[in-house]
């Protein structure tokens, strides 16, 4: 099976991950916040791609469980290494290693664009999610500024979250695009 594009950081990318949080703790609150308005605590929350876990760690602080599932050994090292709360697991948006009907929101910050293939990753986080759930992507506007590669566009996130999704709303926080995808649709076999 052909999984796609992703990227996987080395040890040396996860120890210089540290600084680039500094400057995107601003983000982390604004999405912790999102969540907080969509989601009461202590519900069940699914991060794609937490990285070395910073994300995950703010929502285990106010009451959520969380599961962060990333494809690079190096970044979870970095979160299970500081981090007690929050589980972290190796895997990726085409092979969620986590079971149906389990999560009330699943969260990807700065993600998406990486997926490759949006179907496979995309069926599986609607079969994680149980019934009214919400998906949450944040990523840099890409209608607004050049990303060189690293943003979605408002009619990427619509096209790629509509046939999963039964209502999908866009919220634009310079220089972020927040898609807010509601009511999954039924996975189809």
């Amino acid at each position: 099976m052909q999984y796609g594009y992703f990227e996987q950081f080395s040890e040396e990318t996860a120890r210089m991950y540290r600084f680039i949080e500094v400057t995107l703790q601003w983000v982390y609150s604004l999405t912790a916040n999102t969540i907080k308005g969509i989601v009461d605590s202590p519900a069940r929350v699914l991060e794609i791609g937490p990285g070395t876990g910073v994300l995950a760690n703010k929502l285990s602080k106010l009451g959520y469980y969380v599961v962060g599932v990333d494809a690079s050994l190096a970044m979870l090292r970095r979160a299970q290494g500081r981090f007690w709360r929050p589980d972290f697991v190796n895997g990726g948006s085409w092979a969620l290693p986590i079971g149906v009907s389990k999560f009330d929101a699943v969260v990807a910050v700065f993600t998406l664009h990486h997926w490759g293939d949006h179907e496979l990753s995309m069926s599986n986080v609607v079969k994680s999610l149980r019934p009214n759930a919400s998906f949450i992507v944040v990523e840099v506007d890409g209608d607004r500024l050049n990303a060189h590669g690293h943003s979605c566009t408002s009619k990427c996130l619509t096209d790629v979250l509509t046939p999963y999704f039964n209502d999908v709303v866009l919220r634009r926080k310079f220089p972020l695009i927040i898609a807010i995808a509601k009511s999954p649709k039924a996975p189809t076999p």
